[in-house]
């Protein structure tokens, strides 16, 4: 199976892979990834209202914007991941629109919301012409900001997944893939986004980073 075709297979169709995702999710973990996106989100200007979180997966980080006062939209590919996500929006009894799309053709007008969060999705791009494909399209739909994670390659978990690659890519587990701060600058620079933030998760042990980027006046 080739790169592309083992990232094609992380779209959440089923409600049981979906479901899955969400309960690996929990705990200190679900906490310190929830904690991160709230770190991004204090660098936006207090003006934005909406707010895209593609792909949304479970619906996490929709359900904990849309109780921060956003307007939210949650989108995703995978059939699975729209109605748990739906779910969880209904549960937390919150007010969020979740519909599918995919985030390398989204279904918006430019400009359509005033910022997007990218989260946990970029580290499973596999080629360059993918992860540019996407930026294009978060920088097309976002008004101001862009907030999106990405795995950082100098770091405790990233040596570790290098050390492991064998294993992954016999299909212990999904492949994943760093980037570098500056790789992901390039794409952005070249939509007009400049680099207003970078936040670790942990620095230096784990590899999940959040940049924020916002569009240049």
């Amino acid at each position: 199976m080739g790169d592309v075709d083992a990232y094609k297979l992380r779209i959440k169709s089923q409600v049981s892979v979906a479901e899955s995702y969400a309960t690996g999710r929990r705990g200190d973990r679900h906490a310190r990834e929830m904690r991160l996106v709230e770190r991004g989100l204090t660098w936006l200007d207090p003006s934005i209202r909406t707010v895209l979180d593609a792909p949304c997966g479970a619906g996490r980080a929709t359900v904990l914007l849309a109780r921060h006062g956003y307007e939210v939209t949650g989108c995703d590919l995978g059939d699975g991941a729209v109605e748990v996500a739906g779910r969880a929006v209904a549960e937390a009894g919150v007010q969020a629109r979740v519909e599918k799309a995919d985030i390398e053709h989204l279904p918006y007008a430019d400009a359509s919301f005033d910022a997007i969060l990218c989260f946990r999705m970029f580290h499973h791009f596999p080629t360059p012409d993918i992860r540019s494909r996407v930026v294009a399209e978060l920088c097309r739909v976002a008004s101001r900001y862009v907030l999106i994670s990405y795995l950082e390659p100098l770091s405790w978990t990233s040596l570790r997944r290098r050390l492991l690659k064998a294993r992954y890519q016999h299909g212990r587990h999904a492949v994943q893939y760093a980037t570098s701060v500056r790789e992901l600058e390039g794409y952005f620079r070249e939509h007009g986004f400049s680099l207003t933030a970078c936040l670790p998760e942990m620095r230096f042990f784990h590899s999940l980073w959040l940049a924020v980027f916002e569009r240049r006046s």
